[in-house]
């Protein structure tokens, strides 16, 4: 019996030992408090302020201390879903929300506190000031949102779609052409067919210096899906180099119509239409001299 209590004595923390650390809680409490942007409060169970303090009061004038007496939920009954938080946290049910008020950006925490048998006994509530956090987001956000903006018009400068005649388009294509570039510009493609209701489409390849195996299977199939469309495909301007990678991967060219150069395949499309009787005709008459 007399080695336990000694064992006992000799574990229980001295006065000085609980002053110390109450006193390093203190400090670290005043650290918080003065020099992060957070609000703390403490309410007994009727929702009366007993603490109020912290960084975080700058942002809204209020100084530490001024709340003190006031009631929450009557300070906030005017905001049904802030004073509903603080009910339900004096009630013993903890909680946590994102809210804007005077003028600033709050996380809130509400703690529920509790007495020695259990019950409710107020809340503590931690709101963390974060206007800094949203404004940085806001701004990440309007830039992400800028550059791709400007990522859309390179795609279409890189792509453009242009009407060169009634009822054909032509799409110019530069540089090395790879799959993201092509499926993107077939979805345009296709797209224009539709809403100019075009005859022809023609895909000028003279700007390009290399395609690789899946865009060159692309070309294919988009000429296919022209097709489906009502409409015709024509290659135009294909390089050596590009021609001989088309010939080494295997691609099937003999249902394609192809020519030189882009001049020639307007030209070729103005004379089918004529053939036609489309509205090469009209062009001509507007163009011609009058007598």
């Amino acid at each position: 019996m007399k080695g336990d209590a000694e064992s006992g004595a000799a574990g229980a923390e001295t006065r000085e030992e609980l002053e110390a650390k109450l006193r390093e809680a203190q400090l670290l409490l005043r650290a918080i408090l003065d020099h992060v942007p957070i609000t703390v409060c403490r309410y007994d169970r009727a929702g009366v302020f007993t603490f109020h303090d912290g960084k975080g009061l700058e942002a809204v004038g209020v100084k530490p201390g001024q709340l003190l007496g006031a009631n929450v939920l009557e300070l906030f009954a005017n905001e049904p879903e802030t004073l509903e938080t603080n009910r339900q946290a004096l009630a013993g049910k903890g909680a946590y929300n994102v809210y804007d008020a005077y003028g600033a950006s709050w996380e809130s925490w509400h703690v529920p506190v509790r007495d020695g048998n259990g019950e409710p006994d107020g809340m503590i509530t931690l709101s963390l000031d974060g206007s800094a956090a949203k404004r940085r987001e806001q701004e990440l956000r309007a830039k992400i949102e800028l550059i791709e903006t400007q990522q859309e018009v390179i795609r279409d400068l890189s792509t453009p779609i242009i009407e060169v005649w009634d009822k054909v388009l032509t799409l110019p294509m530069v540089g090395v052409v790879d799959s993201l570039r092509i499926s993107e510009a077939m979805d345009n493609l296709l797209s224009a067919i539709v809403n100019k209701d075009a005859r022809y489409a023609i895909l000028d390849l003279t700007g390009v210096d290399a395609v690789d195996t899946q865009t060159a299977g692309y070309l294919i199939e988009m000429i296919k899906a022209i097709r489906l469309l009502g409409a015709e495909g024509i290659i135009t301007g294909i390089r050596a180099n590009v021609a001989q990678t088309m010939i080494a991967l295997g691609l099937d060219l003999s249902g394609v119509t192809t020519v030189g150069n882009l001049r020639a395949g307007l030209k070729l499309c103005m004379r089918r239409m004529a053939a036609a009787g489309e509205g090469v005709e009209r062009a001509a008459a507007g163009s011609a001299p009058a007598k």
